[in-house]
């Protein structure tokens, strides 16, 4: 059954509780990686991480989390005040070039200055 796993910290964790994901509580890089690791062969639906943990997962598994079918592993926003418009728009758009397998644009797209 596929389903939405959140990967987030014990602050955090309760909002998506709220919204009605599933969510884990971790507490460092090293207790995601441990956790994505049992997570892996057991899910197929998405897994959300906490964005900063998840920049810092090593280079090999980020390279085998970008080359599974499923579950679908990506980095959840880590919701600071520091993060840009373009960073979120970028990460978007990283999003729905994993979803779907290639990227897309619309139109001819502009960015404010």
């Amino acid at each position: 059954m596929s389903r939405l796993l959140v990967l987030t910290t014990r602050e955090l964790a309760v909002g998506y509780r709220l919204a009605g994901a599933t969510t884990v509580e971790v507490n460092s890089t090293a207790q995601t990686q441990a956790t994505l690791e049992e997570l892996l062969d057991n899910e197929d639906g998405v897994i959300a991480v906490h964005a900063p943990y998840f920049t810092a997962l090593p280079l090999p598994l980020r390279r085998r989390l970008d080359s599974l079918r499923a579950p679908l592993v990506v980095a959840l926003p880590a919701g600071t005040a520091a993060e840009q418009v373009g960073d979120r728009r970028q990460r978007l758009l990283e999003l729905l070039r994993q979803a779907i397998g290639y990227e897309i644009t619309f139109g001819d797209e502009r960015t404010a200055k």
